[in-house]
């Protein structure tokens, strides 16, 4: 019972971490395997379709600032609007001219058309057709990853992203996660553009697959998950619990006042990440560097417990 105990702690100490602290933006690798699925996942979808050859491949995943973000939007053909209530937000969809008519080539073609090129034209109710259907198998597969197949991205709007009207896309940073698309030769990418608002919705989400692993659907992949969100680097700091003041006495305070601290001082370092509390510690040093050991967990709802039993 006690060895169960001890596998058992590090598992909800890391679930505290990424709940208080989160992942940076900049350390997206962490969100890689997530995306990697995703797009087996899609393309496993178009294929229970079809006869053709499709493979669907995750390619990159990076940070787009304002400039960068509309960029993305105007480089490419067509441009999904996806509404998540849940979230209180929305994902973009953007797909170059390739990908709409990989679909076609999936849905409609022979399987032998890979060399043909077709001229640049306006898109038809049919190109629409076929990209509102590539998009509802994102969003299915979104649903698969992020919420356990309920569905909460629904496909909206639809625009050719020439004709899209200006300040429709009002985000100054986002994430884009690029999947390739490729049918029997031809190759084209959608970007899944995700807002700032959305992104601790997705930690949330995969800190929920973490904490059940045993209703995953694909134990190798949450082993996989767990690995590559491991290596997300976390701030930490250690801090010293000096006690209360007045507002009258810190706007006294100068430089070069001595502060007293309680006796027990050394025993009151505290160790956290964000605003998340992890251990007690006690200080100490190493040669000519100060350390701190660590103690205890803390629990917040014990010292609550006793600062109101204390008075």
């Amino acid at each position: 019972m006690d060895v169960e105990a001890e596998h058992k702690k590090p598992d909800a100490l890391a679930d505290s971490i990424l709940r208080a602290a989160g992942l940076s933006v900049d350390d997206l690798k962490s969100f890689e395997t997530v995306f990697r699925d995703l797009a087996s996942s899609f393309g496993g979808r178009l294929a229970a379709q079809t006869d053709a050859a499709i493979t669907a491949e995750f390619t990159h995943i990076r940070s787009l600032e304002k400039d960068a973000v509309t960029d993305a939007i105007h480089n490419s053909a067509l441009v999904g609007m996806v509404p998540v209530p849940k979230w209180g937000s929305r994902i973009v969809l953007a797909a170059d001219r390739n990908f709409v008519d990989c679909g076609l080539e999936a849905l409609f073609g022979s399987g032998g058309s890979s060399e043909i090129t077709i001229a640049k034209r306006p898109f038809t109710s049919v190109d629409m057709g076929i990209a509102r259907q590539l998009f509802s198998d994102i969003t299915s597969s979104l649903d698969h990853m992020f919420s356990g197949g309920d569905p909460i991205f629904q496909i909206g709007e639809l625009a050719d992203a020439a004709h899209l009207a200006p300040g429709t896309v009002t985000e100054t940073r986002m994430i884009a996660c690029t999947i390739g698309l490729t049918v029997t030769g031809r190759s084209g990418h959608v970007s899944i553009l995700l807002p700032r608002s959305a992104f601790r919705p997705m930690q949330d989400a995969i800190a929920r697959l973490l904490r059940q692993p045993a209703h995953h659907l694909d134990p190798s992949w949450a082993k996989k998950l767990r690995l590559e969100v491991s290596r997300a680097h976390i701030e930490v700091e250690a801090y010293l619990q000096q006690g209360s003041m007045t507002l009258g006495q810190i706007a006294l305070l100068r430089p070069g006042q001595v502060l007293h601290l309680p006796k027990d001082a050394i025993d009151q370092v505290r160790l956290r990440s964000g605003d998340q509390a992890l251990y007690k510690c006690r200080l100490g040093k190493a040669g000519s560097a100060f350390t701190i050991r660590i103690t205890d967990p803390i629990n917040e709802e014990e010292d609550l417990l006793d600062e109101l039993a204390a008075g």
